[in-house]
């Protein structure tokens, strides 16, 4: 049996965060958390999840400034990033632009943040292993 895949997702809010963390490990994600960009950074440096979820708007490091230092950084820079924001589709296309792979807006909708995941990971440096299709019957 292959190992769970690792998820890294950066979120200042708790409840988003947990929200976000209980739905990734219903469908057997292991799931590291950060409150910030910053304890999100040295995470993804020790741990090399498999994929990033990041809040853009967050205390010390915000999202944009964790996801160019990802993308600057050899080792994490294939790491797939999904960006979350409820300030609208002007910050999402900001963040994209920094080198983010994908957006989901806020509040998060379990479904379709599962799709996105599911097809990063497939499209992403670990490959399609151990990505199965979702139990939508979870939601």
């Amino acid at each position: 049996m292959s190992e769970p895949k690792k998820i890294l997702v950066a979120e200042d809010d708790e409840i988003t965060r947990q929200l976000m963390c209980m739905t990734l490990e219903r469908q057997g994600f292991q799931v590291l958390t950060a409150e910030d960009g910053l304890q999100a950074y040295d995470f993804a440096l020790i741990q090399r999840p498999d994929l990033i979820i990041t809040d853009v708007d967050m205390p010390g490091a915000d999202g944009a400034h964790f996801v160019r230092r990802v993308r600057d950084t050899g080792e994490l820079a294939a790491t797939p990033i999904i960006v979350t924001t409820g300030f609208g589709t002007g910050s999402a296309t900001f963040t994209l632009s920094t080198g983010a792979d994908a957006y989901e807006p806020k509040p998060i909708n379990p479904v379709s943040l599962m799709e996105t995941v599911r097809r990063l990971l497939a499209q992403g440096r670990g490959g399609a292993a151990g990505v199965d299709s979702f139990d939508r019957e979870e939601f």
